[in-house]
């Protein structure tokens, strides 16, 4: 049976804080799994996140199995390859390209997508599932013996198990660790936006950007001396994603603001660049801007009592707009589910949870390692790193054109296997069949039967159980 259809012998209470990718994806496949779940977001209102987001085939895999081919081939696009460009001249530098016959070894479709059209198609498939969403509901505390919130109202909700997806400066990580943990200013902010694509298509001079996607799958990249832009299509092939990084230290009068709430007029952003990037990143009026952190792991994600479980930014660094950043909400979510849909005894709740992050921690500091060579990768300055990395893009465009030799294949496939072919339900159910059985095994060699397992903190308490009514084709 798959992971996504298996439904716990024990299903419990869950509270989620937060209701971003990461709490809305756990939700869904927490109820998948027969659990009962209550999201919490102090937000006034669903995410409007402007700009789009990837989704490699370690995510575009998960979803599918989710049940989310449909809405993928509807609002997602295929992408190959990313083409660099000077953001000076606008000289095309060279190609990274993902070879066909290496991205079916991977099990699915590399994607591009509206992050909006992700957000809704999690929050629909949560709220359908039995998930009860709130939002302006802001959690000041968070206790575990019994597990519980308190609201900024006063009102205090209990449950089996509270889940911290609540972001960086998470207040369920303070309860578990004691402090929300230590950022440093990376020294980039990142600027989104979108763009009609029929604006572009009318415009001469940037017509031909609507060929990324059209005549090829692949997207733009300019790069310079501590930026870059990226832009792609999306929303079904009608907008235009701008994701630009500048320095903080060129942007006069933007102080510490922070979070996706902030919004730069287009006048105060010192866009200095190739005329045709120039009239593109002219054409909004104004942009949103997320600042970049350096942040460390959470050293526990659980607490004691294994009630109180951190997940997605709130246990582990991402840097926003970057290739993977859904992608390990997704593959937390995932392996969540595929633990707890396993949930047969109250003294199990611990060991799943010190699982999760046991399978979760190694990836998300690998990953996080990768994208932050990744900015020093597009942001080298003028002189020999950089001449050497124009040599290899260049190299890799024009063997594309005369084709890859099984070599080439092999080594393409080297470099991403462990990267885009993880698959997190398989690993979570890897760790049951190593870890989950043979404790199972033992647990019923000594003797010891369900009923003499410890009972929940909420047992006795009054407590609401809330219920509401891979390669993609067409």
């Amino acid at each position: 049976m798959s992971s996504s259809k298996r439904r716990a012998p024990l299903g419990i209470d869950f509270i989620i804080v937060g209701a971003g990718v990461a709490g809305l994806a756990s939700a869904f496949r927490l109820c998948q799994a027969g659990h009962r779940v209550r999201v919490l977001d102090k937000a006034s209102g669903p995410n409007r996140r402007a700009g789009g987001t990837h989704l490699p085939p370690n995510a575009t895999k998960v979803l599918v199995d989710w049940g989310f081919k449909d809405e993928l081939l509807k609002h997602g696009l295929r992408t190959r390859a990313s083409t660099f460009i000077s953001i000076d001249t606008g000289k095309v530098i060279g190609c990274l390209e993902w070879k066909e016959d290496v991205l079916q070894e991977t099990g699915a479709d590399y994607l591009v997508i509206r992050y909006r059209d992700l957000y809704d198609m999690l929050y629909r498939a949560a709220v359908n599932a039995g998930a009860r969403i709130t939002y302006g509901a802001t959690v000041t505390k968070v206790h575990a013996n019994p597990p519980r919130v308190e609201l900024q109202d006063g009102t205090v909700l209990k449950a089996d198990m509270v889940i911290g997806a609540d972001g960086p400066r998470s207040t369920v990580r303070e309860a578990v660790v004691g402090w929300p943990g230590e950022e440093v200013p990376e020294g980039h902010s990142a600027y989104v936006a979108i763009v009609p694509r029929d604006i572009l298509q009318n415009d001469p001079e940037l017509s031909d950007l609507t060929r990324f996607h059209e005549d090829r799958p692949d997207y733009p990249i300019w790069t310079g001396d501590s930026r870059h832009v990226i832009a792609f299509t999306v929303a079904g092939g009608t907008e235009f994603a701008i994701h630009a990084f500048l320095p903080d230290s060129e942007v006069d009068g933007i102080g510490d603001q922070d979070g996706w709430d902030v919004i730069v007029p287009r006048e105060r952003l010192p866009f200095h660049f190739e005329p045709k990037l120039q009239r593109l990143l002219d054409i909004p009026a104004t942009y949103q801007r997320v600042r970049l952190f350096q942040r460390e792991c959470a050293e526990e994600w659980t607490d004691e009592s294994g009630r109180l479980l951190l997940m997605g930014e709130a246990a582990h660094p991402l840097y926003p707009c970057v290739l993977q950043g859904c992608s390990m909400q997704i593959e937390d979510a995932e392996v969540l589910g595929t633990l707890f849909s396993r949930l047969r005894a109250w003294d199990q709740l611990p060991h799943l949870a010190e699982a999760f992050q046991e399978l979760r921690e190694p990836r998300t500091r690998a990953i996080y390692a990768k994208e932050t060579k990744a900015f020093e990768t597009v942001w080298v300055a003028p002189g020999p790193q950089r001449n050497a990395r124009d040599q290899a893009l260049y190299g890799m465009m024009m063997e594309g054109h005369k084709g890859w030799d099984e070599t080439k294949m092999r080594w393409q496939w080297d470099e991403i296997c462990e990267v885009f072919g993880y698959n997190a339900r398989d690993a979570a159910e890897d760790w049951w069949v190593m870890w989950g059985m043979l404790r199972e095994r033992s647990i019923t060699r000594e003797g010891h039967c369900p009923s003499s397992y410890t009972v929940p903190f909420c047992m006795g308490a009054t407590v609401t159980h809330y219920a509401e009514p891979v390669v993609l084709r067409n």
